[in-house]
């Protein structure tokens, strides 16, 4: 049988893991950018697809296109990509350095540009494709400037290469807000309750909830295209 294939750009960015089990999960075969010992354990439950690990620099454009050149030889074709990079800062901005925000450019804009890029030129070569940005409401909130400013720049990004890709790739994003990751939990109920109280829904976005949302694009929704799908719980309602 052959699977369809889904290329997942970073094993440890916006809930890769989760991302990545729902994906197994909807008999997707997947490469996924992460370490071999890290993704034994995905590999080791009983899903259909094969698993792959292809550890690659995204800031690299030659290493990219390796990664699909290989992704091809092995599958002949790649149906989705997961773009999920995400680099964080909070740096204020009186206070913010060149340095600060050119690393959140080069890997949330760049990087992804690299991916998309690649993907894009295999999938219209192939004459089908999904692309999914995963990224952050900052885009439209403006919250942490690095991050606000790339993720408004991915969305735009995202909207360009739906208007050129059509009618065979669709391409959408994902806002989501605040993850309930670790470090939240670590900080004790008194926070998460403050980061709970705007949100209609009252509680966090779950990685859970982000896997399920990549999923149903990847699986269906082929009349949408260059649209920002936002998973906050109901809070950017406000906006």
């Amino acid at each position: 049988m052959d699977f369809p294939v889904a290329f997942i750009s970073d094993w440890n960015g916006l809930a890769g893991r989760e991302i990545a089990h729902a994906l197994a999960g909807c008999e997707f075969q997947l490469i996924i950018n992460g370490p071999e010992d890290e993704i034994f354990e995905l590999q080791s439950h009983d899903y259909p697809g094969k698993i792959l690990a292809f550890p690659f620099d995204y800031s690299s454009e030659e290493a990219v296109e390796m990664t699909l050149s290989a992704t091809l030889d092995i599958f002949g074709h790649v149906d989705v990509l997961v773009n999920n990079i995400h680099h964080w800062s909070d740096a204020k901005f009186l206070e913010l350095t060149d340095k600060e925000f050119k690393e959140a450019y080069d890997h949330n804009v760049l990087g992804s540009f690299h991916v998309c890029r690649a993907s894009a030129r295999l999938m219209d070569a192939l004459g089908y494709g999904k692309i999914i940005n995963v990224t952050s409401t900052s885009a439209f909130t403006g919250a942490h400037t690095p991050l606000a400013a790339s993720c408004a720049a991915l969305h735009s990004m995202t909207v360009s290469m739906a208007n050129e890709l059509a009618p065979h790739v669709r391409c959408n994003t994902i806002a989501c807000g605040l993850l309930e990751e670790d470090w939240v939990v670590e900080a004790g109920e008194e926070l998460k309750n403050s980061l709970v109280a705007g949100i209609p829904l009252k509680r966090l976005c779950q990685p859970a909830d982000v896997a399920e949302l990549v999923a149903l694009l990847a699986t269906g929704a082929d009349f949408m295209t260059g649209q920002m799908l936002v998973l906050d719980g109901g809070e950017s309602i406000k906006y």
